[in-house]
């Protein structure tokens, strides 16, 4: 391990809790500062790992109709499931804000273990997936893999309750190794895999079926499967579904394991991926035979992951930005916020349960262009002036007002700006405000600090104070939560703001 030591600062604990927990609540990132890496991240693993899963809904056992039920039974379930779905994902959003690091974590999962809802329409299966995301995120990897592979929303997704043993159809098996396990090469860029050992697998993983009128579950049908012998990865047998998953992981190990350790590097720390980070996280689950917490447990308390280069260095997800707003106001969300937002991240090209295809979100730079950037200002704009009340708004301004401040217009101004980037302030482009400020300085001057500090830190305060005298301001004065809307909104239209 090359692990981060030192005391964390106030800037690593905030790139700590942006990249894996949607941002941080007004004083959370100051309550982290003077840990050690280890003991935040330890926190932060326990708590996630360890809190109560949501409430199953009253709807995931109710079967669809038969075909013999009346057109208006089968009409009513079907407006039932479409709006279980929204429901289902505006609660996903209310955990993100809550629950944050499992529920950043599971999302991770979902881009990884792609299914589409489009594709197999029953919200009971939609549940029934997150809750597989859910359970699995903090476990074994290998324990997850066998999992995914027979959960209801996978097979009808990549056709797997159509793999018959007659006609064997290669499609989980062909993503299996590909894209949730090994990829098609290894790290040295020899093949992983044969046609042939698709083909092959593809008659192992058969047998499993799906009837809705009778179960949300899969079930396993021995007339399904392809009882023969099979040859794949080096090793022949009268394989099924279980040998398939035990093999890949003996004979493929290293594999599986770098490939994962990329994966999580790239999602989490950059892009193009640290080498050496990409091997301590490949060795700890090696180590600990995919166990996942040991590789989250080194992948964020790396120096690596520390690294002052990689902070401000990706760009939000539809996701990060929505969820963040709340979760960086310190609001918890209710009805209206959360269908606020899935509608908006839907606009920004952002489908809960529905990525483009099995690849999933193509993420980082591709989420912002020059149509979807416009889009990003008016939700921003939207979720702080429409669906923040004025009690959540000034609770924000007095988490970020020191305790007793002489000087509460230029600390909550400047304490804002700090909230709200991940690159330092003097990185913004704030433009420079020729007005002087307003008001008699002669009897209330500004501070010496201020007025020889940095001179984005006097811009940022004009605009947030246009004209009011800064001796003026006070939570009380009328006006005061719509000047602080107005502030935000102009920070988040800045492009610095799109990344964390």
């Amino acid at each position: 391990m090359d692990e981060h030591t030192t005391p964390l600062t106030l800037t690593e604990a905030k790139h700590l809790l942006r990249r894996t927990s949607f941002g941080a609540k007004p004083g959370e990132a100051e309550a982290l500062v003077g840990r050690t890496a280890r003991e935040a991240v330890d926190a932060l693993l326990t708590a996630s790992s360890t809190f109560p899963l949501p409430n199953a809904p009253s709807w995931i056992n109710d079967l669809v109709p038969a075909r013999t039920a009346s057109t208006e039974v089968k009409a009513a379930f079907n407006l039932n499931n479409t709006v279980w779905r929204v429901k289902l994902t505006e609660g996903w959003i209310g955990q993100m804000a809550t629950n944050r690091m499992r529920e950043r974590i599971t999302l991770f999962w979902h881009d990884h273990f792609v299914t589409s809802y489009k594709d197999y329409t029953y919200s009971a299966w939609a549940y029934r997936y997150l809750n597989t995301l859910r359970t699995n995120a903090f476990g074994n990897f290998k324990s997850f893999v066998h999992t995914i592979g027979l959960d209801p929303a996978m097979l009808v997704y990549l056709d797997g309750n159509i793999n018959n043993g007659n006609a064997p159809n290669e499609n989980y098996a062909r993503e299996l190794m590909e894209l949730f396990t090994m990829g098609a090469l290894d790290k040295n860029g020899v093949a992983n895999y044969t046609e042939a050992d698709i083909q092959e697998m593809a008659k192992a993983l058969s047998g499993w079926v799906l009837q809705t009128s009778t179960s949300w579950n899969a079930r396993f049908s021995f007339p399904a499967w392809d009882d023969g012998n099979k040859t794949f990865l080096g090793r022949t047998g009268e394989f099924g579904y279980d040998d398939v998953v035990n093999i890949l992981f003996e004979t493929r190990a290293n594999q599986i394991a770098h490939f994962m350790a990329n994966k999580l590097v790239q999602e989490f720390v950059y892009r193009v991926p640290d080498v050496a980070l990409v091997e301590r996280v490949a060795n700890s689950l090696i180590a600990s035979n995919f166990d996942l917490l040991p590789a989250y447990q080194v992948l964020f308390t790396d120096k690596a992951f520390f690294n002052s280069a990689e902070m401000g260095g990706r760009e939000k997800s539809p996701i990060e930005l929505c969820v963040g707003h709340l979760v960086e106001m310190g609001v918890v969300p209710v009805t209206t916020q959360t269908n606020y937002i899935r509608k908006a991240i839907v606009s920004i090209e952002q489908n809960l349960l529905d990525p483009p295809n099995v690849a999933g979100w193509p993420g980082h730079r591709e989420w912002i262009t020059t149509s979807t950037l416009a889009s990003r200002w008016s939700i921003s704009d939207q979720i702080v002036r429409r669906f923040l009340t004025s009690q959540q708004i000034v609770a924000f301004a007095e988490a970020k007002t020191p305790l007793g401040s002489n000087y509460a217009a230029l600390d909550l101004a400047i304490g804002i700006a700090n909230h709200m980037f991940a690159v330092p302030l003097a990185w913004v482009e704030v433009a420079k405000i020729e007005e002087p400020f307003e008001g008699d300085l002669l009897v209330n001057p500004l501070p010496d600090w201020f007025l020889s500090g940095p001179e984005h830190e006097r811009n940022l305060v004009k605009m947030f104070l246009i004209g009011l005298p800064w001796y003026e301001w006070n939570l009380s004065i009328g006006g005061a939560s719509d000047r602080i809307v107005a502030y935000v909104i102009r920070l988040a239209q800045f492009p610095e703001y799109q990344l964390m």
